[in-house]
């Protein structure tokens, strides 16, 4: 799992899993996709003890190398696979005209 990789494992508390149509590299995307594809009651879920670093600020004393990570499910359900909205998209020509106003 991605939350428990050496490179998420320190310091790492969130996971935001896209589909293949967002670009998980640009914040916008991720972020627009996490507004619009996941309800926190049914897409989140927290996993508890997850290991951490002794740097970690957020963490007391006494729990210090544990943390806790939440997964966030921003992909269309499966369920809906044959019913997706299509996405609102502006022409690059549209978006540059508007630019330039």
């Amino acid at each position: 799992m991605a939350s428990q990789c050496q490179g998420a494992a320190y310091l790492g508390r969130y996971v935001v899993v896209v589909d293949e149509d967002i670009d998980a590299y640009d914040i916008n995307d991720v972020l627009w996709a996490m507004r619009s594809r996941a309800d926190p009651v049914d897409a989140t879920e927290i996993l508890r003890r997850c290991r951490s670093g002794p740097l970690d600020p957020i963490i007391p004393r006494e729990r210090k190398g544990l943390n806790s990570r939440m997964i966030i499910d921003a992909c269309w359900p499966f369920e809906w696979r044959d019913r997706f909205p299509p996405a609102a998209e502006i022409s690059v020509e549209r978006q540059q005209a508007l630019l330039k106003k």
